[in-house]
């Protein structure tokens, strides 16, 4: 059978059967990726018409800007309908580039430098609507319900799991042996919902390539017991990104976030993660996520946290 050439050498014209070949072939013309692709493939940035820099292939075949920022200001100066149809586009690629059955949340947007959600819902109605345009739902499907705004029984009686090192504090909690995750409620309060609490370092250490196995373990216990569980995260994202560009050990953040958006859709309708910026505010919101429960797994939290609403 004759082979399937798709891939020629814009110096040579030399066909190749995959890229891998073409790529290896470069080196006799003494070419690295970047000076290639830049001479044979220049892409401009929208705003500045600045060659675009070139970091490896997709990022520079799926970018139109160097930095989030640009791509904000170019919405700011350019006609609504040719963002609205921008954006779209946008979120159809993600879509398809990574098989998803539902659009990215509020997180996965924010740790992909795509536009937020405010910036769908500006220039198309709503986040919803934008997701409809590109064929498919939301991850994240319901507002956050009015209760949520409503004092629950500070009395409330949170279990805390008997591993857990750095127990947060509550006004009435008992030490017991969970299935999964850290804490959770019992009795009447019980709706198939447990959180599981990390501080900064153990989020990387979990979404590491060591640990990701026995988290993926964890998170297919809560889907068999047809639970859910809320990963929350004791810092923000922009905080977590300045302590690794400070520390001596720095984390693969976009591998860090990589495994994060791949278990979200892998458990979908099971998990979800949560960044609350602190312990304090961890304190606060965990007693809502379990005594809600179900009221919140179709809510995309994260959003509201980051408007300052929850």
């Amino acid at each position: 059978m004759k082979e399937n050439i798709n891939f020629i050498c814009k110096v040579c014209s030399k066909s190749f059967t995959s890229e891998k070949g073409l790529h290896a072939h470069l080196k006799s013309h003494k070419m690295i990726l970047a000076e290639y692709y830049t001479k044979y493939y220049p892409r401009y940035n929208l705003l500045t018409k600045d060659p675009l820099p070139f970091k490896n292939k997709d990022d520079y075949f799926n970018r139109d800007f160097s930095t989030y920022e640009q791509l904000i200001k170019w919405c700011e100066k350019t006609e609504p309908s040719q963002v609205k149809e921008y954006i779209i586009n946008l979120l159809k690629n993600r879509v398809a580039a990574k098989g998803l059955k539902v659009a990215p949340c509020h997180v996965e947007l924010k740790t992909n430098d795509l536009p937020e959600v405010d910036i769908f819902q500006e220039y198309c109605g709503s986040y919803t609507a934008a997701c409809e345009a590109a064929g498919v739902k939301p991850m994240f499907g319901k507002r956050l319900p009015e209760v949520f705004k409503q004092n629950i029984d500070p009395n409330i009686k949170i279990f805390i799991d008997t591993r857990e090192q750095q127990p947060l504090t509550f006004p009435n909690s008992e030490s017991m042996k969970l299935e999964f995750g850290d804490y959770a409620v019992g009795g009447d309060d019980y709706d198939y919902t447990y959180v599981d609490r990390k501080g900064e370092q153990d989020f990387k250490s979990t979404l590491s390539k060591n640990n990701l196995e026995r988290f993926e373990y964890e998170l297919q216990r809560t889907k068999d017991f047809d639970s859910y569980l809320f990963i929350v995260v004791e810092s923000d994202l922009r905080q977590i990104e300045l302590n690794n560009k400070r520390g001596a050990h720095k984390s693969n953040l976009k591998y860090i976030y990589h495994n994060m958006r791949v278990l979200s859709h892998q458990f979908l309708g099971h998990c979800q993660f949560i960044f609350t910026g602190s312990r304090k505010k961890s304190e606060e919101i965990i007693p809502k996520l379990l005594k809600l429960g179900k009221k919140l797994w179709n809510v995309d939290l994260q959003y509201y946290i980051d408007r300052g609403i929850i």
